[in-house]
């Protein structure tokens, strides 16, 4: 699942956009220069695989990729192509790869939907992708926190003021 030898820098370089977009982190928090971790070459297969199976739909991810680079030549705003892009005239299944795909970068799980039927609501469960993908779940730097077992910092740091937000999402506006 971790395959990307099929992958060419352009589909990553929109895979990293619009998961920079659609979770309104910075491109260089999704992709960093050095990056030792590398999740994204673990996310983009996944996120193919399971978005083709799930709609049956081959180009679906082509689909989606294409509909973003055309969007950031437009110059809109993060803003506006995260709208365009989760517009629903795009159809339900785009709408919903796109969903998913927030999910995974937030979570580092996969969600599936199980409809609701005559004696139970709608619900959603979630597998991990990953030991990696959990904690490099972007959820836990939107909490400035780390999973319990595993951090980066360094012993006290507990004791000082955290940064700001921004430092951690990578982008500034108004961010705390």
């Amino acid at each position: 699942m971790n395959d990307t030898t099929n992958v060419n820098d352009n589909t990553m370089m929109n895979f990293i956009g619009l998961s920079a977009v659609l979770t309104g982190f910075s491109a260089n928090i999704i992709a960093p220069n050095v990056d030792p971790v590398d999740i994204k070459s673990q996310y983009l297969p996944f996120f193919t695989q399971k978005v083709t199976e799930e709609s049956n739909d081959t180009g679906l991810v082509t689909q989606i990729f294409q509909t973003f680079a055309a969007l950031k030549t437009q110059k809109l705003t993060d803003q506006q192509i995260g709208t365009q892009m989760l517009l629903s005239e795009n159809g339900a299944s785009f709408v919903l790869a796109c969903r998913k795909l927030i999910f995974m970068w937030y979570s580092g799980a996969w969600p599936t939907i199980i409809p609701a039927t005559d004696a139970t609501p709608a619900t959603t469960v979630s597998n991990m992708i990953s030991a990696k993908s959990y904690t490099t779940g972007l959820a836990w730097q939107v909490m400035q926190s780390h999973p319990m077992g595993y951090s980066n910092y360094r012993y006290g740091y507990w004791a000082e003021q955290p940064a700001a937000l921004s430092a951690y999402t990578g982008n500034q506006g108004d961010a705390v």
